[in-house]
């Protein structure tokens, strides 16, 4: 056993300034920022700090909501030009995991995405060298834990790959509760039901641990009593709904991921990743309690109630409560039928399948995605 974390936390109202004490003076920093951080000031914010530091910098605004392998490649000829010796990420998962991917090709030059990027447990990858430049990862959403994670979602195509290596771990976290105020209800819904599924799956994991239990309990609870008021709006809920973000982040970093996550990762192209992986949880769940419900039993437990059942049921209740679509509402049947098949081939192949607490056939997976898009 092991627990691991590389990232130096900053928390609070106003931590954002930490990162003039972060920055040295003549540091070229560049600065990665998703068009809502610069419309909001926070960009601005954090460039009034850099210069404060007497540092160097570039700003790059706007990335895809879905991180692609093609916009990693149209920023890079840029960055090289800059030659910065410090990454800046302001933004929600897709911006610290766009920076992160820009990082490695940044540092390693020759390295080829195809070498390196894990889409199948069956194929030897080869591992990413050391990295140079440094990372600080500014959370605007509550959900992804990017900014702690060892890994780099990346879309090619229609499927996600996954960079993995504690080389991606940003060596700076800063949590401004200020930054997610404003996120949209949807965001907010969507990024927080992505905690739960984290601490879930974390939990449940053949490779947790008692210290990232700590963490996906603490996590699972927070959403359990605060996400509701969260996508609301409610100030209080938002903070805590952020923090806990980044307990399951910690957790998932340590004792990893299982089948939701194989699934919505090769079912990207149907919507947002943390609606996506919101709806299949109930579906995935049934499935292992059926076979191993030991560690969903002692998860209920730890969050307070009577046994495996309720829990499965409060999980229902919850995206019920915040009006999660079926997935029937949100993707065409003849399209998601003629994908059904390699949909559920790719998610058995998916390295995170090695940490579900049951290893299924790729016929059941299929099963599991038709029980989800009919909603049973």
């Amino acid at each position: 056993m092991r627990f691991f974390l590389k990232t130096t936390l900053f928390l609070g109202e106003g931590s954002l300034k930490n990162v003039e004490k972060i920055v040295n003076e003549n540091e070229r920093v560049l600065v990665f920022s998703s068009r809502s951080m610069d419309r909001l000031g926070f960009l601005g914010e954090v460039t009034k700090y850099l210069e404060e530091a007497g540092a160097v910098y570039e700003t790059i605004i706007g990335v895809p909501a879905e991180p692609t392998l093609e916009a990693v490649e149209e920023i890079l000829p840029k960055v090289k030009e800059f030659e910065p010796e410090m990454f800046i990420a302001i933004g929600g998962g897709s911006v610290i995991d766009v920076a992160k991917a820009v990082k490695v090709f940044y540092d390693v030059p020759d390295l080829n995405f195809d070498d390196v990027a894990i889409f199948s447990r069956f194929q030897k990858m080869n591992p990413i060298p050391k990295l140079k430049t440094k990372l600080i990862a500014i959370p605007s959403t509550s959900g992804a834990g990017s900014e702690v994670s060892a890994a780099s979602v990346i879309k090619k195509g229609d499927t996600k790959y996954t960079l993995v290596s504690p080389e991606l771990c940003p060596d700076y976290a800063i949590l401004d509760p200020r930054l997610p105020e404003k996120m949209p209800k949807e965001v907010a819904r969507n990024s927080g039901l992505d905690v739960l599924v984290h601490a879930i799956e974390a939990y449940v994991s053949k490779a947790a641990t008692p210290f990232s239990d700590a963490y996906a309990i603490k996590a699972a609870k927070t959403v359990f009593e605060y996400l509701e008021k969260s996508v609301s709006g409610d100030r209080e809920a938002r903070e805590k709904i952020h923090y806990a973000a980044t307990m399951a982040g910690i957790a998932f970093l340590n004792g990893r991921l299982g089948l939701v996550h194989a699934m919505s990762h090769k079912a990207a192209w149907i919507g947002p990743h943390g609606l996506v992986n919101a709806i299949l949880l109930p579906y995935v769940m049934e499935y292992n309690i059926k076979r191993a419900p030991g560690r969903y039993d002692s998860l209920a437990k730890e969050l307070g109630f009577k046994d495996v059942e309720e829990l499965y049921f409060k999980v229902i209740e919850l995206n019920e409560k915040l009006a999660v679509p079926k997935l029937s509402e949100i993707v065409d049947e003849k399209e998601f039928m003629e994908k059904l098949d390699e949909m559920a081939k790719k998610a058995y192949e998916d390295p995170l399948v090695n940490f579900n607490p049951v290893e299924p056939t790729v016929d059941e997976i299929k099963e599991i995605y038709m029980k989800a898009f009919r909603g049973e």
